[in-house]
């Protein structure tokens, strides 16, 4: 291979790494601007392992695998599970306050008794809420959350 063959590569893969390193660290730049974090993405790791974001009503399926997002209000991190389900939501709803309490999820303060979808409980010393949701109103899909802030504790609830 002749030297400026060898001196044009050299020049591409530099100017190629170079653009590598500046878009790693635009990202970097992005991601920190957002206001979330490394240990954000660890916590959201440990919040993922909560078996009940794994329960479910024998009528429901799961919908992929578990999401995570990091909200920089109050750098709130939520891991959630879709399901869908071919039962009324009375019965999901009823299914997960069950599940929840079973596991020491605490209902929140407007629990009725009936079709409560939030509760708290204290995860490594920090307030954790749980929400489960439906995204539409006729809908069968279903979404069971964790959220908390590692600034203030506490979540969606």
């Amino acid at each position: 291979m002749k030297r400026s063959t060898i001196a044009v590569l050299v020049a591409v893969c530099v100017g190629g790494g170079a653009a590598l390193v500046a878009l790693v660290a635009l990202v970097a730049f992005l991601a920190s601007a957002e206001g979330c974090t490394a240990e954000d993405d660890r916590f959201a790791a440990s919040l993922a392992t909560l078996s009940i974001l794994d329960a479910r009503p024998v009528n429901a399926t799961s919908q992929g695998g578990r999401s995570s997002d990091c909200y920089s209000d109050g750098r709130i991190v939520t891991v959630g599970q879709s399901y869908r389900s071919s039962g009324p939501v009375a019965e999901v709803l009823s299914f997960y306050r069950d599940a929840a309490i079973m596991d020491g999820w605490k209902p929140s303060p407007e629990d009725d008794g009936e079709e409560v979808s939030c509760f708290t409980k204290s995860v490594g010393g920090r307030d954790v809420d749980l929400s489960v949701w439906f995204p539409e109103a006729e809908g069968d899909d279903y979404d069971v959350d964790v959220s908390s802030s590692l600034t203030d504790g506490g979540g969606w609830c």
